[in-house]
């Protein structure tokens, strides 16, 4: 994997747990002072880009292994984004 690829999965993990972190902070900082249905919106969306982050770096190597055509790992990248995705739909039935 190149470094730009290393570049943009450390980028995108730190985005991901930055914005994370704001989101859950302000829902609780909301939650503690006035709460109300926003805060609870703010909570889950800190939470949904949390559990999205490392998804997201599956994503990104899975498409890079498909460019330097190394079908071991994007396969192998595919079935952790198919196991996932179904346990994302079983949590959410």
């Amino acid at each position: 994997m190149s470094s730009r690829v290393e570049v943009l999965l450390g980028r995108t993990l730190g985005i991901g747990v930055a914005v994370s972190t704001v989101l859950l902070a302000i829902g609780l900082v909301m939650t503690l002072t006035v709460g109300g249905p926003v805060a609870g919106g703010l909570l889950n969306a800190g939470l949904l880009v949390l559990m999205g982050t490392p998804m997201t770096r599956v994503l990104i190597s899975c498409v890079e292994y498909i460019r330097e055509r190394d079908w071991f790992f994007a396969i192998s990248g595919i079935a952790v984004l198919l196991v996932l995705a179904v346990t994302v739909w079983q949590a959410t039935r």
